[in-house]
Order: structure tokens, then C-alpha cells, then sequence
């Protein structure tokens, strides 16, 4: 029996499901929250903890038979689920954690939908700025349920706006960029699904990442493909797979500006 296809219709109950949970639970920790570090130096907060779990009661409530792969979940149940057959959300309740807990107001909620390896569908939710960005896979871009309109698009990189996490780039590609940048202007704003969103609507124009998780990428490499820009790896694979191995981005807004960026990027490395 074949399963039902996601469509507009569940990309907006996706949408309410992440509102309700968002205005129930950030406010409650937001400028009052303590943090716990992870193995990996990262933070997790009570707000990340509240997040999880009232997402996934109001997905399951009207998705029962999609599970759950999120970031706090713990390794051994996230392998479980990544290594299974079966659709699955994969979740961050609040990416930009360090930015939540000092009341930087840059961080967001990234979900996607996982079928047969592929991601079916992507939200991700600025809840500062009260915007939805989603995806379904073949059927296009919303903003707010809206169909995304994006801007001209430069054709250069010299005219372009780039997303650079310095801080996980290897030195040979920190240095060439901070002495030889290609591009217009640099940000890095904390957030990494933020950042993919705004590079599906043409906020910015590039985008390069050494180390991001699966629930960092998953849904904004959606959101950019629907919107007809490129993602891969700096060794020109796939950015999504299954795994909780952190992979490398190299991303443009458009297919042009994609060769030219990662030409830039895999001449040293």
C-alpha cells in the first residue's frame, strides 16, 4: 500500500503545529533559561527540551506513524530511527541555542520530513520575525503559505551577500576568504537553518559551512533546491545523508553562481 503524498495542505498544519508549540514554550525560558553543555560543547537549554516535546506530541497526534529523529534526543535513538525504513521528522527544536540563551533574537526551528532517503518537506520558523519558510519537494517555496517571489539574483560573485562560518572552515579556506574574499559582504548570523532559508529567498547569495548536522541542513538544502539554487559538499556529494556525521556545504541561490563558489572554495583544501 502506497503512502499518501505530502501537499500544501500539510505543509500549513506543519506550520500551525510549530506556532502552537513555539508560543507555548519559548516564552517561558526566553532571558531566563539555563544552560547544560553538551560532548560536543554545544548547549542545550530547558526551552530546547520543552520544544522537543511539544513538537513531537502535536506531530504525532496528527502524524502517528512518522517518527522522530531531533537533535536532543539522544545518539543511540537517533541512530535508530536514521538506520530504519520508515518516514521520519528530523528536528531542531531551537537552532541557535547560544543565541536563544543570551537573548540574541537569531535562532529558529527546523523540521523536515524524511521518505526513501530523500527530504519530502521542510519548515523552517523565524518565531522573532513570526516567518515561515517551507518546502515541498517538486512543488515549490512558501513564505507565511505564500509562494516565495525571489529577487533578481546577481550574476557575479563581487555583487554577492555570503554566509561564512569561519569558526568550522579548515585554515587554507578561512585565510584565502578573509584576504581574498570573492564576494561582496560576509555574515554568520548563528543559526544554520536561518541562514539556508534566507539563501532560498535570495537574502543572500552564497553560503559555505565545514561542519553541519543533519538537523541543521536537512530542511534548508529543501528549501534551497525548490527555490533552484545548488548545495553539495567540498567534495562535491549530496549535502542530505542519513547520518549523524557532520557534513560540509558549499550553496548558491542559483546554479551560476554555484559553479563559480565552489570553484573558489575547492581551489585550495
Amino acid at each position: 500500500m502506497s503512502r499518501p503524498s505530502f501537499d500544501y495542505a500539510d505543509l500549513i498544519a506543519v506550520q500551525d503545529i510549530i506556532r502552537d508549540a513555539t508560543d507555548k514554550s519559548l516564552p517561558v525560558y526566553y532571558s531566563r533559561s539555563t544552560a547544560d553543555y553538551k560532548s560536543d560543547g554545544s548547549i542545550v537549554t530547558e526551552a530546547d527540551l520543552l520544544m522537543q516535546q511539544a513538537l513531537t506530541r502535536g506531530l504525532a497526534a496528527r502524524y502517528p506513524e512518522v517518527q522522530m529523529c531531533s537533535e536532543e534526543i539522544g545518539e543511540s535513538a537517533q541512530r535508530e530511527v536514521l538506520g530504519g525504513s520508515g518516514d521520519f521528522w528530523c528536528l531542531d527544536p531551537v537552532d541557535g541555542t547560544t543565541n536563544f540563551h543570551a537573548t540574541m533574537p537569531l535562532f529558529s526551528v527546523s523540521l523536515a520530513l524524511i521518505r526513501d532517503g530523500e527530504v519530502e518537506l521542510g519548515v523552517i520558523y523565524d518565531p522573532n520575525r513570526r516567518e515561515f519558510f517551507g518546502a515541498i519537494r517538486g512543488q515549490g517555496v512558501w513564505i507565511n503559505g505564500e509562494v516565495a517571489v525571489r529577487p533578481q539574483q546577481p550574476e557575479s560573485l563581487r555583487h554577492c551577500i555570503a554566509f561564512v562560518d569561519f569558526k568550522r572552515l579548515d585554515d587554507e579556506r578561512s585565510i584565502l576568504l578573509a584576504n581574498q574574499a570573492p564576494y561582496k559582504s560576509q555574515r554568520n548570523i548563528g543559526t544554520c537553518a536561518l541562514e539556508w532559508a534566507w539563501l532560498a529567498v535570495g537574502r543572500a547569495n552564497l553560503l559555505v559551512h565545514g561542519s553541519e548536522k543533519i538537523w541543521d541542513y536537512s530542511a534548508g538544502v529543501l528549501l534551497n533546491q525548490e527555490a533552484g539554487g545548488v548545495s553539495e559538499t567540498f567534495e562535491g556529494e549530496a549535502v542530505y545523508q542519513p547520518s549523524l556525521q557532520p557534513r560540509s556545504v558549499i550553496a548558491a541561490s542559483t546554479p551560476e553562481l554555484f559553479k563559480l563558489w565552489a570553484s573558489a572554495l575547492r581551489s585550495v583544501g
